[in-house]
C-alpha cells in the first residue's frame, strides 16, 4: 500500500528560507554601508579637516575665490599648522615670506602690518587668499596660481614663455620637481574639499 505523501514541496521550503533571509542580507549591507560611510567620513575630516572656517569664509567673500582653494593651498602649505615655519623663512598657514607679506600689502595699497603680524591666522589667511585671487587676476588658471604662488610670480611667467615649459599658456613641463609636485599636491587637495564639503563650503 502506497503511503500518501504530505507536506510541501521542497523548493516551497528553499523559497521560504531565501525570502526569510532577504531581509538579513539587506540589514547586514546597511549596516555595514554605514560603517563605511562613517569610516569614510572620519579619515576625510582627519586628514583633510574644516579648520578655520570663520576666516576662510570671511577671506573667500572678501577676495571671490573658493573657499576650496584656501583651504587646498593651507592643506598642502603647513597642514593646519599655524606656527608652521620653512627652511625659507616662510610661517603661517599659508606660509608667507616677510617680502611676501610686504609685496601683497603694496599691491592691495595698503601699510603693512608689523611682520610679527603675519603668522597671526586671521591676517596670514587674509594676505594668502589675496594672493592668490591676484594670481588668479593675471593667469586665470588654478594649476598655475599654484606654480606662481610657490615657485614666484616673476619665474612663472618665463616658464610661460618659454615654448619648452608651456604651451598655449599651460604650463606642461615645469622645470622644477618640487613645483611641480606642489601644483599636484594642491590641486588634488583643492579637488577633494570641493567635490566632499561641496554642501558645505558655499562659494
Amino acid at each position: 500500500m502506497m503511503r500518501r505523501k504530505t507536506g510541501l514541496p521542497a523548493r516551497f521550503h528553499i523559497t521560504a528560507v531565501l525570502l526569510l533571509l532577504v531581509p538579513v542580507f539587506l540589514a547586514t549591507a546597511l549596516v555595514i554601508g554605514v560603517a563605511m560611510d562613517e569610516t569614510t567620513e572620519r579619515v576625510y575630516n582627519r586628514f583633510y579637516p574644516l579648520k578655520y572656517m570663520a576666516l576662510v569664509e570671511l577671506a573667500s567673500e572678501r577676495w571671490g575665490i573658493p573657499q576650496s582653494v584656501i583651504y587646498g593651498v593651507i592643506h598642502t602649505e603647513s597642514g593646519f599648522d599655524e606656527n608652521a615655519l620653512s627652511h625659507a623663512g616662510a610661517i603661517g598657514l599659508m606660509q608667507l615670506t616677510d617680502d611676501t607679506y610686504d609685496w601683497i600689502y603694496f599691491l592691495r595699497r595698503e601699510d603693512c602690518p608689523p611682520h610679527d603680524t603675519m603668522g597671526i591666522p586671521a591676517y596670514n589667511i587674509d594676505a594668502g587668499a589675496f594672493l592668490l585671487s591676484w594670481l588668479y587676476r593675471q593667469y586665470g588658471r588654478w594649476d598655475t596660481v599654484f606654480a606662481a604662488y610657490n615657485a614666484g610670480y616673476a619665474r612663472v611667467n618665463k616658464w610661460l614663455e618659454d615654448p619648452e615649459i608651456s604651451e598655449n599658456g599651460v604650463l606642461v613641463n615645469i622645470p622644477i620637481n618640487e613645483t611641480e609636485q606642489y601644483v599636484k599636491r594642491c590641486t588634488e587637495a583643492e579637488e577633494v574639499y570641493r567635490t566632499v564639503y561641496g554642501d558645505v563650503l558655499e562659494d
